[in-house]
């Protein structure tokens, strides 16, 4: 209960922080990008030009940050008896995900690859194999922002220059299964149990970045819940991950 409590506590704190957080940011980024829309017009140093594209580029990642703060309090705000649920197709909301979530770590992408190595794909490619028309009846925000979650994850924490993502669906009958798999660096044993919750973060000597709040596997545990699913994850060190939602066909 006093862990619960300290939880909520974060959350309401953090929520009240990304308030006061918006509108500065928002002005940040707009004048921004006002200056570096007259870079062509205006003759900047390269020392200018380079600390103005940083500026744009953190004032957005902030601006994400804070959005994800907003996001967080409300599933954890939500009410599942009162969600508004339909039938949702999943292999366009997939494709959509997928797109969002390439679009969103694009900045944390690998340098470019030697000459020497020109052979190498680069990238992040995600494979869908999902059958035309599957369904599944959900609130199709939640759902949106909980596949968008899992694929940004496992694109995240993927430190090669081709970056593969494999997503899979399935219908068992009494259930819809999605699954994403990743080639990334996978997950120690002593954390897969504690990725799920609020605010926990891997060690970054380990996964190489923390960028975020540690919140996003969190919120889609709690999007599951909220709609009867449930999620697993099997990881090998070093191999990649397998995380597997499932959602109850009603």
């Amino acid at each position: 209960m006093q862990e619960e409590n300290k939880v909520n506590l974060n959350v309401r704190a953090l929520s009240l922080i990304s308030h006061k957080l918006k509108t500065p940011l928002s002005i940040i980024n707009g004048y921004s990008e006002a200056i570096l829309s007259q870079a062509g017009k205006e003759k900047f140093s390269p020392f200018t030009s380079k600390a103005l594209e940083e500026i744009n580029k953190q004032g957005k990642r902030m601006s994400q940050l804070v959005d994800k703060l907003f996001a967080f309090n409300k599933v954890s705000s939500a009410d599942g008896a009162a969600l508004e649920r339909k039938p949702v197709a999943l292999k366009p909301l997939i494709k959509e995900c997928a797109a969002q979530a390439i679009a969103l770590n694009e900045d944390a992408a690998p340098e470019p690859v030697p000459q020497e190595d020109s052979s190498v794909r680069r990238g992040t490619f995600v494979e869908i194999d999902c059958p035309e028309g599957l369904s599944i009846t959900a609130n199709e925000d939640m759902l949106r922002l909980g596949v968008q979650e899992l694929l940004t994850n496992s694109i995240k924490f993927n430190n090669k220059m081709e970056k593969i993502i494999k997503v899979q669906c399935a219908n068992h009958g009494g259930s819809v299964s999605l699954s994403v798999r990743d080639y990334g660096v996978g997950i120690r044993p002593q954390d897969v149990n504690r990725i799920f919750e609020p605010f926990y973060q891997v060690d970054d000597s380990f996964t190489g970045q923390v960028n975020g709040w540690g919140l996003g596997l969190s919120m889609l545990k709690q999007i599951l819940d909220l709609h009867g699913g449930s999620i697993s994850v099997v990881s090998d060190r070093g191999l990649g991950s397998i995380f597997t939602i499932n959602f109850p066909t009603l």
